[in-house]
């Protein structure tokens, strides 16, 4: 104790720290973190020659009658001036491709006139190839749908369709 007292305080406060420093751990070196990935979902097709992007998209299960459906659907966000929005279901609930009576299609032009697809017409295709069944998951795919209005007096064709949604189980 005596040794400590006389020696010079400079020479104790480096003593202090270089055993402070030795008892210390040595840190990880500083890595960068992954930035999270940022996806857009949406809805995008032609309406006969008419490129249509719709932003807003969810993908759920819902019960139709007896049916268990997928419904992925999009919409403007701002769906007070420009009504567009598409629904899509196919009967079941795994990646595949559906046609004819497994697809019901719902959709709103910009100007709020109403359209179905036939589930009988043989052009409807939807393929869904990515299906994560679980909250917030992706459902990806693609389609070909033909619709027509209520009277069945005009007729679109919604094609080189494609989606990229997230499944609100």
């Amino acid at each position: 104790m005596k040794l400590i007292l006389k020696i010079h305080p400079f020479l104790f406060v480096f003593l202090i720290s270089l055993f402070a420093l030795i008892a210390c751990e040595k840190q990880n070196d500083l890595s960068p973190q992954p930035i999270p990935e940022t996806r857009s979902f949406y809805i995008s097709f032609k309406q006969d020659t008419i490129p249509v992007t719709l932003s807003v998209t969810s993908a759920r299960r819902e019960m139709i009658g007896n049916f268990l459906t997928t419904a992925v659907d999009g919409k403007l966000p701002d769906s007070l001036l420009n009504k567009t929005s598409l629904v899509v279901r196919v009967t079941g609930d795994s990646t595949g491709s559906y046609s004819n009576t497994e697809i019901f299609a719902s959709y709103t032009d910009s100007s709020g006139i109403n359209y179905a697809n036939v589930v009988s017409d043989t052009m409807n295709v939807v393929k869904i190839t990515k299906l994560e069944k679980k909250k917030e998951g992706i459902v990806e795919g693609s389609f070909t749908i033909r619709v027509s209005n209520s009277t069945r007096t005009k007729t679109l064709i919604l094609n080189n369709g494609k989606f990229s949604a997230v499944f609100d189980e």
